[in-house]
């Protein structure tokens, strides 16, 4: 059963009129209650957006318009818990700052039957063109159509990017990091989980300590910088563009390196015996790209 509680309308000196809904689903032991609450930034400069919550999924989306639309989903147990959940917003000069804080008794807040965690969700709609950095306890992070400077960060879960260019920084302690139609500086890092990132790079750090990676540079994409790649335990799928300059070393400890349009210089290899160290050139040579895995194969491609 779900129960529509409250609707609420009210203003602050720094934001537009927003709107909160709060529904009640279930009763007794296993009850959840979600607020959600829809607030307007008016930006007074070039934005700069900081965006955390303690323990939540992150989403931001783009638009066309000079101001930030950020939707807010609190959960609890109680309703009491749920208004507890305080997401402090604040605007200067088009600094912006979103924060869902920890609440106090957090820790306390166990019910029979079970403990309930206490989480605030945000989804911000942002200028295209921004700085902008995400940061979650634990949840997902997820961007698409950003350009500028962007730093991702969650203690636990996954990162997805589409269509996002820049500087670009994605971290996560556990879990996945996925991107599509990148364009610009990319380092991603996870400490448990895959890599699987495409588009034109014109630098690029991808690591994991456990899981494969799988990069898709395409077409345009140049080395301005040494470029690395590296797993503690996992394959590694690389995949260049035919006219694409670059020096290589790749290794692995267990496992074979594969080659396709790529110059092998050293060392000698004999009939049979699998590759595991590799210095080789693609093009002309150039700028250094490192490639490690601890376990696991390498498949380098120059089409």
């Amino acid at each position: 059963m779900v129960k529509k509680l409250a609707l609420c309308l009210f203003a602050t000196a720094a934001l537009a009129a927003s709107a909160c809904t709060i529904d009640v689903q279930g009763t007794g032991i296993g009850q959840q209650v979600t607020s959600r609450e829809l607030k307007r930034i008016q930006l007074t400069g070039s934005p700069h957006v900081n965006v955390r919550t303690f323990d939540g999924s992150i989403e931001l989306r783009s638009s066309d318009r000079n101001e930030i639309l950020v939707e807010i989903e609190r959960r609890a147990a109680t309703l009491e818990e749920a208004r507890e959940l305080i997401v402090e917003i604040s605007e200067e000069s088009g600094d912006v700052v979103i924060e869902a804080r920890r609440p106090r008794r957090s820790d306390d807040w166990i019910h029979l039957g079970g403990w309930t965690s206490p989480s605030v969700r945000l989804t911000v709609t942002v200028p295209r063109e921004l700085e902008v950095q995400a940061r979650t306890g634990d949840g997902t992070i997820d961007a698409h159509d950003l350009s500028g400077r962007v730093e991702l960060r969650t203690g636990d879960g996954s990162i997805r990017l589409q269509r996002v260019q820049g500087d670009i920084t994605a971290s996560t302690g556990d879990g996945a990091i996925m991107g599509r139609e990148l364009q610009g500086t990319v380092a991603v890092t996870t400490g448990d989980g895959s890599v699987e990132i495409s588009g034109r790079f014109a630098g690029l750090k991808a690591r994991t300590g456990d899981g494969p990676i799988g990069i898709d540079a395409q077409p345009g994409s140049v080395m301005r910088s040494s470029w690395t790649i590296t797993t503690g335990d996992g394959g590694v799928m690389l995949r260049l563009p035919k006219e694409f300059d670059a020096d290589v070393q790749a290794r692995t400890g267990d496992g074979s390196i594969i080659t396709s349009g790529i110059t092998v210089l050293t060392p000698a290899r004999h009939d049979g015996e699998p590759r595991r160290n590799l210095v080789g050139r693609v093009g002309n040579g150039g700028e250094q790209l490192t490639v490690r895995t601890g376990d696991g194969s390498i498949d380098l491609v120059a089409r």
